[in-house]
């Protein structure tokens, strides 16, 4: 496999599919920052608590082939526009979405979670975004690595028995609600009280069910790496702004396939904290 990273603004890139230099793309980023912010200095803690914060990071693994008629199946829109804005650096004629995962930010530890890639092959993402001391920007590490599966007596993968029970009891509850929404559909239309109060619900186990999924994956990725650790597959430092979707790099699969990851910084619906 051939790993390639890339950012929006990163602009040179080698032919089709050779990798570009990690070191290379971060001089290229630190080159490009505006003089008045390099002058500037860090924020103080004031200053950083009235910037604003994404509501959390939206990551997408999409599968790009050289063969093709252009299409993107089933890739979420503003990961279909970077890649569409990439197209001149992008060999691949067609994508098609393997896997997607939503996280909240920002906690004081790294984010890890799983995406699902070909044939069911599993593959470790750790993500550790970072808002910046000198301007509105945020820092973000990105590593995606082949899976190893935490094993329990016997070779048999290990299971949080309470983790399964939560994420079970978060389900059922969604799956009561989703058909009690469906039913005041039937009567009311989407703006009717009941039937945002019941939306707000089921985003809210969504959430929830999010959450307990990161905190599962965090363990897992623990215990896996105190056995040691694949390769990475895609692993770079970059700089992005709230609401911007990355390209943030690709691997070559065998033949003449790749696996591309996006990463949109999802703008928050809350206004910043103010200070007095």
């Amino acid at each position: 496999m051939t790993n390639l990273s890339i950012a929006r603004r990163v602009l040179v890139m080698t032919a089709l599919l050779w990798p570009v230099s990690i070191a290379a793309q971060q001089e290229t980023a630190k080159s490009s920052r505006a003089p008045q912010e390099q002058q500037r200095g860090r924020l103080t803690p004031g200053e950083r608590a009235n910037l604003p914060r994404p509501q959390g990071f939206s990551v997408v693994l999409v599968l790009g082939e050289m063969q093709g008629t252009g299409a993107a199946e089933n890739v979420p829109p503003a990961a279909r526009k970077a890649l569409v804005d990439m197209k001149d650096f992008l060999p691949y004629k067609s994508y098609r979405l393997l896997d997607s995962q939503w996280t909240l930010c920002c906690g004081q530890s790294t984010i890890a979670t799983r995406l699902r890639g070909v044939d069911d092959q599993d593959y470790e993402l750790e993500l550790d975004p970072r808002g910046s001391e000198i301007s509105g920007k945020w820092n973000v590490r990105f590593s995606l690595r082949e899976a190893v599966l935490a094993v329990g007596r016997g070779g048999v993968p290990s299971t949080n028995a309470a983790t399964v029970d939560r994420a079970a009891h978060l389900a059922a509850q969604r799956a009561e609600l989703e058909t009690k929404l469906k039913s005041l559909k039937e009567r009311y239309n989407d703006n009717h009280p009941e039937v945002q109060q019941v939306k707000q619900q089921i985003d809210t186990l969504a959430r929830q069910a999010s959450m307990v999924r990161a905190e599962d994956n965090l363990k897992r990725y623990r215990m896996t790496t105190m056995a040691g650790r694949h390769r990475a597959l895609i692993e770079t430092n970059f700089t992005m702004d709230i609401g911007e979707t990355v390209v943030v790099g690709t691997s070559r699969l065998q033949g003449d396939k790749a696996l591309i990851a996006l990463l949109t910084a999802v703008a928050s619906i809350k206004p910043a904290t103010a200070t007095r």
